[in-house]
């Protein structure tokens, strides 16, 4: 795909954190150039990244009930990219969805769900893939993001929620990886969390998570891994394709 020839632009409001959403671009190309028939970079597509981090803790945020603030940052970002060209815009953070369900309809509209994503990859699973691990942050869980999609009853019993003591694990591993580092504790930790859940596999249920896919994917007796970040950038002509 080029930008140049079909206008197709996909902005990134990035930086919660830098590191995920920064790896989400490497992966956006990454995929563009293995799907590349031309080889050359000028058929990759224009992406816009705003990468702020000083984007307030989504999950402090909702526990402090930041709602209004986090709306209006979101809204700016947002319109910052249309107005630049964007076509379709994806939120870097799944915590960050809970505040962009107060946006304008205009600013809704361009946005690519990750929580719809996730629908859509769990649906694709076979039977035979079992249950999954959610790997998101306490304030994703708090806010109920998932849950409170009309689409996830079609999943859920795909789906494994830690309960409280491993959910606190789960959290504080996801903050870990903000300090941008992939460490073999980290993925025998994630590892170890899915066996103990009886799970095959793990989502990305918070974009950190992003950082170990492709490792954990690499692996002896390699986890299934549902990644929306990583199933965007696979589909992304058919996502940009208004």
């Amino acid at each position: 795909m080029s930008a140049e020839t079909d206008g197709a632009v996909l902005g990134i409001v990035g930086g919660m954190g830098p590191y995920a959403s920064a790896e989400f671009l490497l992966t956006v190309y990454r995929e563009a150039s293995l799907r590349s028939t031309s080889g050359v970079e000028q058929a990759l597509p224009r992406c816009l990244l705003d990468s702020d981090p000083t984007f307030p803790d989504r999950t402090e945020a909702i526990r402090q009930g930041r709602y209004l603030e986090m709306t209006e940052r979101l809204r700016s970002r947002i319109r910052g990219l249309l107005s630049q060209g964007a076509s379709r815009v994806v939120l870097t953070c799944v915590t960050a969805h809970h505040f962009a369900a107060g946006l304008e309809p205009e600013l809704r509209r361009p946005l690519i769900s990750l929580v719809d994503v996730i629908v859509d990859e769990l649906r694709a699973l076979e039977p035979v893939d079992g249950k999954l691990l959610m790997l998101a942050t306490r304030g994703t869980r708090t806010a109920r993001i998932f849950d409170r999609s009309p689409r996830w009853p079609s999943v859920a019993d795909r789906v494994v929620m830690p309960g409280a003591a491993a959910q606190a694990t789960v959290h504080q591993l996801l903050y870990r990886l903000k300090q941008g580092t992939v460490t073999e504790d980290l993925l025998r930790q994630v590892e170890q969390l899915a066996d103990q859940h009886g799970c095959g596999g793990v989502i990305a249920g918070c974009t950190e998570a992003h950082m170990l896919t492709r490792s954990l994917r690499a692996r002896p007796g390699a986890r299934l891994v549902v990644d929306p970040l990583d199933a965007i950038a696979v589909n992304l002509d058919k996502l940009l394709d208004l």
